[in-house]
Parts: C-alpha cells; sequence; structure tokens
C-alpha cells in the first residue's frame, strides 16, 4: 500500500504568515499649507472666516501737501472683507475583526499613517485648487486667467497668444522649459507689482519634482550653486535663486495640452498675502471606533473603523500676490 504523504499546504491548522513590512507608500507629501497665511476658527465663531486686507492709501504726492494755517480732512479708514466658508473633508477605512485578533498590529498602525497621508494630502490639492482658480482643471475656460484664481504666466509665450488656448499650441519642449532667466522674470512681475515676499524672505516657487529638475540643469542655476552647501537639496527645497525660494511638490497640476501633446507643469509663485486657510477646532481629527450597543450595522463588534475629519477651508486672499507659471519640463 502507498503511503500518503501530507504536504504542508494541506495543513490548515497551520497559521498563515504575513510580512509586517509594508512598502513605502507612493504619494507626494503636504506642502501648501507652509506658505498660506492661517487664520484659526474658533469653536462656536459660524462657518465663515474673515480675512480683513486694508484699502491702500492714495500715494499722490500734490494732494498731501500740507498748507499753513489750513486744517486737513480727515479720510475714512477703508478696507475690505475676504470671507470663505468653512468646507467639511473626511474618511474612514475599516479593519475586520480577525485582523486585530490575529495580532497584525501593523496593519493597524498603516492604516491610521495611511489615511492620515491621505488627509494631508487633499487639504494640499484643495489649496492648489484655490490658486489655480474653480475652472481651472485644466483652465479650461479658454482665459489668460483662471478664474478666481491668480494669473497665468508662460514661459517663452508667444506674443500673438492672447489667452491661454491659443498660449498652450506654443508651449514646446526645449523652448518653453523653465530656465533661471524665467525664475528672474516672474521674480520681476512680482517686484513690479510691489509683492512683499513670504516671512522667510523669499517669494516660494510651488513646482513638480521634473520642474525642479530641469531647472538645476540650467547654466545659469549651476553658476549660482557652485560653492554652495546643497544642504537645501537635501531638505526637498531645491533652492533659492534671485529672491526666490524653490519648493518641490508634486502635487502641482499637470496636463498633455502643449504642442504636440507636451506636459505643461503649472507651478505657482506666491507672495506675502496671495493665500489664506483656516482651520476650524484645531485641525484634522482622528477617530478609532470599536462598535458599541447601540450600533446596530455592527451587532458582534465584527469590525474596527478608523477615520479622520477636517473643517478647513482655503481663499485667494489677493490675486495680484501670486502667479501660475506654465512650463515644459520633461
Amino acid at each position: 500500500m502507498a503511503n500518503a504523504y501530507t504536504a504542508t499546504s494541506d495543513l490548515n491548522t497551520l497559521p498563515k504568515y504575513y510580512s509586517k513590512t509594508f512598502l513605502e507608500r507612493l504619494q507626494p507629501g503636504p506642502i501648501m499649507m507652509d506658505y498660506c497665511l492661517m487664520v484659526p476658527l474658533p469653536a462656536g465663531s459660524g462657518t465663515v472666516a474673515n480675512f480683513p486686507r486694508m484699502n491702500v492709501s492714495s500715494t499722490t504726492v500734490s494732494a498731501y501737501k500740507l498748507t499753513q494755517g489750513t486744517v486737513i480732512s480727515t479720510e475714512k479708514i477703508g478696507d475690505v472683507q475676504i470671507s470663505a466658508t468653512i468646507e467639511q473633508f473626511g474618511n474612514s477605512k475599516a479593519i475586520w475583526d480577525l485582523t486585530e485578533l490575529t495580532e497584525l498590529s501593523t496593519e493597524v498602525e498603516e492604516t491610521v499613517k495611511e489615511i492620515a497621508d491621505q488627509a494631508k494630502n487633499i487639504l494640499d490639492k484643495r489649496i492648489l485648487q484655490t490658486a489655480y482658480g474653480t475652472s481651472a482643471i485644466p483652465f479650461g475656460n479658454g482665459a489668460a486667467n483662471a478664474a478666481s484664481g491668480f494669473s497665468v504666466q508662460f514661459a517663452d509665450l508667444n506674443p500673438s497668444a492672447t489667452t491661454f488656448s491659443s498660449g498652450q499650441t506654443y508651449m514646446t519642449p526645449g523652448i518653453s522649459n523653465i530656465t533661471a532667466a524665467a525664475v528672474r522674470l516672474w521674480a520681476k512681475i512680482m517686484r513690479a507689482r510691489n509683492v512683499q515676499p513670504l516671512d522667510n524672505g523669499f517669494f516660494a516657487l510651488i513646482c513638480h519634482s521634473d520642474t525642479a529638475m530641469k531647472l538645476q540643469a540650467d547654466s545659469s542655476w549651476q553658476t549660482a550653486y557652485q560653492y554652495t552647501d546643497p544642504e537645501n537639496i537635501r531638505k526637498g527645497i531645491a533652492g533659492t535663486y534671485a529672491g526666490v525660494l524653490v519648493q518641490i511638490d508634486n502635487n502641482v497640476f499637470t496636463s498633455a495640452v502643449g504642442s504636440g501633446g507636451a506636459t505643461v507643469y503649472y507651478s505657482v509663485l506666491l507672495g506675502h498675502g496671495g493665500l489664506g486657510a483656516t482651520l476650524l477646532n484645531g485641525g484634522v481629527q482622528t477617530f478609532t471606533k470599536r462598535s458599541g450597543d447601540q450600533d446596530t450595522s455592527n451587532p458582534i463588534n465584527q469590525f474596527i473603523t478608523f477615520g479622520w475629519k477636517i473643517n478647513f477651508v482655503p481663499t485667494t486672499l489677493n490675486v495680484s500676490c501670486g502667479l501660475i507659471c506654465a512650463t515644459v519640463d520633461t
């Protein structure tokens, strides 16, 4: 009689081994909130955040020349109230009770980390949407300026292109890419508008890593960094040039709408007072819940839920304090 051999795959009593080493999540990190003017909204203060902005006083010299014996007339203080209504964002995920019972604690830990990353990146993209404008995916309204967002500045734009749609046809690889000269031009535009730098003393160019790498290949950029410490590059900051800090954020919008289907990258150049954001009730809230007696959807406690929620809204404070810089950088 032949012997019957039992293979390990036949033993249902053997526990299955699950790797507790998770692969790195391939998603960009949150950046944009660092470059917004943050205004907290305390609980009980309603759902509308207001950002006051003073009107600019006249600088006509002759209007303010004093005459001896004549008392001047006072002017009204004027300000503009920019308001934004709080929006809610959130998500949740569930883990089956067997996962917890088999002590796959890493699964639980990674789930919490993953939804936290999701929350941060949704906020990052929501701020970018505000910079681009409500009709700016991908600026399909055909106008030179994104609706309610910052104006668009093309790299090497043909002078005959007067609208966004016609400008796209001149976006050509090798011609319309980012350069040190383009960064100087964008900084020049901001300074001509009397836009103030951010608190760190720089304008911030939020750009895709492709754009940053293309800029670092420019000879003028390389000359400026020939003898400097590369510490900023190690921190994810591509560097500074002409008063502009180059910050990598791969949530920056791209679209294959250039000449011959070339990918156009829409970097955001920000100065002080360009964007604002407000958080209600302190920021991101996280929730871990096991079923209770009153939860009829989970009567025998078969799963655990993890979730996040935030009350948040970004807004454009001054459209003159930012630019959308369109380049082809592949």
